[in-house]
Formats: C-alpha cells, structure tokens, sequence
C-alpha cells in the first residue's frame, strides 16, 4: 500500500488519505465517545472532593477486574496479601509496587485477560527509547479522543475547523522535493503538511499553501512548527492567516520554541501531554498549567527531590481493561503546580513536564528532523536505540539488542530512517550493551556531533 501510495498522482494520494480519515473518523467519534466527550466537558467543573470521589471508585471496580481478570495482578495480589476491598480510596495505590516499563515489555502477556481482543494496538518507543505494544480497549481510545477535542476546544478551536498539522506523517517521499508538500484529510477538514521536507527552498511553497488553506489551528511537534516560524522571520515575511491557537503535543515544548511561535503565528500555544498507554492526558490551560483529567487515570508523582523540583510520573489507568497499568512509570519527570489543591497522592496539576530533549538529525540539503523515533517503532528484538549524527551526511544507529540471540531487523530500520532522511545520508548500525543515561535517568533519542547547539 505504501509502495502504490508513493507511486500514485497527487490527486490519488489525496482520496487515499481522505479515505483513511474517514474510516479512522468513524472509529474516534462515533458511539460511546459522545458520552465520553460530555463526561469530560463535566469533568473540567470538579472540586477537589469529586475528583478523588469519583477516582477511588473507579479504582475499586478496577482493582476488582484485575484481580478477577489479569494474570500479572492475581499473582501480585497473592503475593502482597491484597484483595479488592483494600482500596478504598486513592490513597491506598501507595499498597502496590511501582510498575517499570521493562516489566510490561517482559510479561505483557500477562497484563491481558486470556482471549480477550483488543479495540486496537498502539505501538510505541516510549520516552526511553523502549518499544512497547499496548493493547487499548474502546472506551479508553475514544476517551483519549475526547480528551484532544476538548483540549482544542477549551482554547477556541471547535471540533472541524480547518486543521494544519505538522507531525511525523510521511506525504511523500523526501528525495520528492517538489510541491505540494501537504495532503488534505476531507474526514476531519485537515490537512497535513509534511515535516520532512521544509528547508530555505521549499518554504514558499509551504507559506502560499498554509495561505490558501487558512487554517484555524496549528497543530503538531513543537520543533516543526518552531522550524514553520523560524522561516517565516528569516525571509521577512507573516502568514497570511489567523490561528487561533497553536497546539503542540510529542516533545518537551521549549520556551525558546513557544515565544518564537507566539511572536509569528500572534497567537497562543497551548501544550498538551499524552501518553501512547494511554493513562495520564494534562493539558495546559490560560496560565500555562498542565491540568491532569481525572477521568483517564491517575497521576502521583514520585521521588520530588532533584534540582528542578521535578518528581517522576506514575500513572494509573482508570479505564483500560485491556491492559491494565497501575503505578505504571511513565518515563518522564514533572513539577508539581504550586496551587494544586489535590490530594497527597493522586495530583491535579503541574508547571511543567520535563520531558526527552532530542536533538535534530540534519540532512545535507538542510532540513532539520525531530522525532525520529518513529523508525524503531513496532520493531520487535530492540531494547533500546539510539541516533547519532557524527557526521554531516552520516547517521549511526546504536542499538541495544533484546539479547545476545535476538535477531533485528537492520534492512527494515536502515529503510524507514533513509525514508525520512533521504538517500544522500548514510547510516550505520551499532550493537552496544547499553545507552549511557543522563543525570534524569533517561538518554536522548538523537544526538548531534556536528558543529553548533542542536543543528539550529
């Protein structure tokens, strides 16, 4: 389907890609995700008191199904002397272990009930670099839908307005750098613009589209857009159309990145933070907090004793049963929100999430890449990897191999990152026992050896 893909017209592509939207549009928005979508809107209206109430009893019953349900907890559970009518109250989490994420890639099996089928797989590298399949039940995949569209909402955009998002999409392939550079998904009035191929001489092309479309919202990595607006001051020119929001999800959203965006696009960013297991959304409100939705799990956080004030993310899923995570370690480090008035487990709010700082990979003909973790995603045999641009035109590739036995895909990685990067860089791949950490535990899916901070 990708090979027809690439090779079809544009006039195709665009049916292929509207057609997609359609069938992803049914699956997100129809059903239950009504009900969801108001429980959320409901939700927002809270006190302290309802949150926690209705947070405990959403534990009970899943306290309960996993005890029944899940072969990892009924062995926990036995093990720890625990049945449902120990958790009472939110406060009673702090009886179970923290769940690490080598756990769930070891035993996922276990987190699933026997013969049970998921409403879809998430694949992810997670903040680590470790891949993760993630099984998601109806309700949670379209709670997390509703959670997005309320968060658009919140700040101005309504569900269906026109839409540019600027993410990890290929549209075309990046050798392709002829235009157009962007596909229009009809299901959900958007359109999508690739962040593979904007450099000094392509970005006309990217500002006269951006123009004729008349987006109402941005929406996507904060380094791609920061790229969109770092264009657009350094060839004199202002969009040709108003948003009324920028939203940004995936990285850690930089203050460099968030005045540069507001000063050219003269509107607002409003961060959101959202994890592929689905147990933890926040999204930043007027004041910059990330405010934590009470409904899709809840939030602890850990260990609040380094230099930023910054404690680890625990998350406990209020919804998945199929694969349940409890006290489950996020990856990713947070600063609790001065005002938060919630309880002393489960929190409410935070100033900022901390989390991977990726450099850029840069191509020889001058574009910059962000998330470039995409290309170990689904890969099985990978504990964890690494991007390494030692040179201008060369990439290595370290990876950790599940095991000294465990055979890795090294054609299907050295395609899909070519197919990012173009064929012009050359890549490597190298077999380490281990990443080295930095001082937060967590290492940099890319980093840049060449000349000056960041490729920027």
């Amino acid at each position: 389907m990708e090979a027809f893909y690439f090779s079809s017209p544009v006039w195709l592509q665009n049916l292929m890609v509207s057609a997609v939207g359609y069938r992803l549009y049914r699956k997100r928005y129809t059903g239950i995700y009504h009900q969801l979508r108001e429980l959320v809107r409901v939700s927002r209206e809270w006190n302290s008191e309802q949150r926690e109430a209705y947070q405990a009893e959403q534990l009970h019953y899943l306290i309960r199904y996993c005890r029944l349900s899940i072969p990892y907890y009924q062995k926990l559970f036995a093990e720890y002397g625990l049945s449902d009518q120990d958790f009472t109250q939110v406060s009673d989490l702090a009886k179970l272990p923290i769940l690490e994420k080598q756990t769930v890639r070891e035993r996922g099996d276990e987190f699933r009930a026997p013969n049970g089928k998921p409403f879809m797989v998430q694949y992810t590298s997670g903040s680590t670099g470790t891949p993760l399949a993630l099984h998601v039940d109806e309700r949670t995949y379209k709670l997390a839908m509703a959670l997005l569209v309320d968060h658009e909402e919140y700040h101005g955009v309504p569900f269906g307005a026109r839409r540019a998002t600027f993410a990890g999409r290929m549209i075309q392939k990046p050798e392709k750098l002829s235009p157009p550079f962007a596909r229009l998904n009809r299901a959900e009035n958007q359109r999508l613009y690739s962040s593979y191929h904007l450099n000094d001489q392509t970005f006309e092309h990217y500002r006269k589209d951006l123009d004729r479309f008349q987006p109402l919202e941005l929406i996507g990595y904060p380094s791609a857009i920061s790229d969109l607006a770092t264009y657009y001051e350094s060839s004199g020119t202002k969009p040709g159309f108003q948003p009324k929001a920028v939203i940004t999800n995936s990285e850690t959203l930089l203050d460099w990145q968030r005045s540069r965006i507001e000063l050219v696009f003269q509107c607002p960013v409003f961060d959101y933070y959202g994890t592929a297991e689905y147990v933890l959304f926040a999204g930043q409100d007027d004041r910059g907090i990330y405010q934590i939705n009470p409904i899709i799990g809840i939030t602890e956080l850990e260990n609040e004793a380094d230099a930023e004030g910054a404690g680890e993310i625990i998350a406990t899923t209020l919804t998945n049963t199929s694969m349940p995570l409890l006290r489950y370690q996020v990856g990713d480090h947070g600063v609790l929100a001065t005002n938060d008035q919630s309880s002393n487990v489960a929190i409410s709010g935070l100033d900022s999430i901390i989390g991977r700082l990726d450099d850029y990979v840069v191509t020889p003909d001058g574009r910059r890449l962000g998330r470039m973790d995409h290309i170990f995603k689904g890969l099985e045999g990978i504990r964890e990897a690494q991007i390494v641009q030692d040179g201008a035109n060369h990439c290595t590739l370290k990876i950790v191999p599940q095991n000294s036995s465990t055979r890795v895909g090294e054609q299907l990685i050295e395609s899909n990152f070519l197919s990012r990067t173009g064929r012009e860089m050359a890549v490597s791949i190298e077999y380490v026992g281990a990443i080295p950490r930095g001082k937060n535990g967590k290492f940099k899916g890319v980093i840049s050896l060449l000349d000056g901070p960041n490729g920027y």
